[in-house]
């Protein structure tokens, strides 16, 4: 009988239990196949060790500007040192491990919008398998007003909402701009000055502090 992801969460002490039970929703087709996954932002690692015995079958990277939290070696993890806005170290980790495209892709990393954006861009424009999913993990920061590019919310009804394209939020928000390409550009009633492409996301799942993504 296969551990249930709670369970390991709660095994390596993996600071995702928040999010599990969405995790384990979202990521149990893929359990039992030769997943590649790239996770950005490991903090002590937990995760990446909880990601390997949860697919058995599995290869996966991490990234952190920190030096690798772990301290020793294991089979089938990978670690690489930097930042996650850094387009030609993006380039360079899934050449060297999904070279066919990531399954899955998570966003745990700095949680500031313009860096999310960039990684988002290189890694689910070029790197992703069609039907893959792409998780940003801590969204909400965007609300908070300590938070680098975070701002507070304010009442739609009083034309004070700043915080609809603001860092983390706003990115969320645009997820659903590309869900909906084919309305924004239709050829009738869309903005004729934007191309006409298949969109690149086929849904947009979100919750209190985490979204996933499926690549269509």
């Amino acid at each position: 009988m296969q551990t249930s992801l709670e369970s390991l969460c709660a095994k390596y002490s993996s600071d995702k239990g928040g999010y599990i039970r969405h995790y384990e929703r979202h990521f149990a087709r893929f359990r039992d196949r030769p997943v590649r996954l790239l996770e950005m932002g490991v903090y002590r690692g937990a995760s990446l060790l909880m990601w390997r015995e949860y697919f058995a079958r599995g290869l996966i990277a991490g990234l952190d500007l920190a030096p690798n939290p772990l301290k020793e070696a294991f089979d089938r993890i990978r670690f690489f040192q930097g930042s996650q806005d850094d387009e030609g170290l993006l380039d360079r980790i899934a050449n060297e491990i999904a070279p066919e495209g990531f399954d899955i892709i998570i966003d745990d990393a700095a949680h500031i919008g313009h860096l999310a954006t960039k990684s988002f861009d290189v890694l689910a424009r070029r790197h992703l398998k069609s039907d893959g999913i792409y998780v940003v993990e801590d969204w909400g920061t965007g609300y908070w007003q300590d938070w680098p590019d975070g701002v507070p919310f304010t009442s739609v009804e009083l034309g004070r909402n700043q915080s609809f394209g603001a860092g983390m939020v706003g990115l969320v928000k645009s997820f659903v701009d590309e869900v909906a390409w084919s309305d924004i550009t239709h050829p009738r009633n869309g903005d004729l000055s934007l191309p006409v492409r298949p969109p690149l996301l086929s849904s947009v799942t979100v919750y209190p502090g985490v979204v996933f993504l499926t690549h269509a």
